[in-house]
């Protein structure tokens, strides 16, 4: 079996984590959600992911997540 990709799951996971480890994981998100050529529910399901990582970083470091409205 292969290795996981480190991604936090759980916010304890995503506590751990620097600002700038944080910040790579969310680039990566929104390249998946807005920008890669996927199915329609991988882009829904990396842009709730994209959503949780920008909450997690808002409510560990203090910068405001965008507001991405109904997705």
């Amino acid at each position: 079996m292969g290795d996981r990709s480190g991604a936090p799951e759980t916010e304890a996971d995503a506590a751990k984590l620097s600002l700038s480890e944080l910040n790579r994981f969310i680039s990566y998100a929104k390249y998946r959600a807005l920008h890669a050529k996927l199915s329609a529910s991988l882009r829904k399901s990396a842009m709730k992911r994209l959503v949780w990582l920008e909450t997690q970083r808002e409510r560990l470091h203090g910068i405001p997540a965008p507001d991405r409205g109904r997705f």
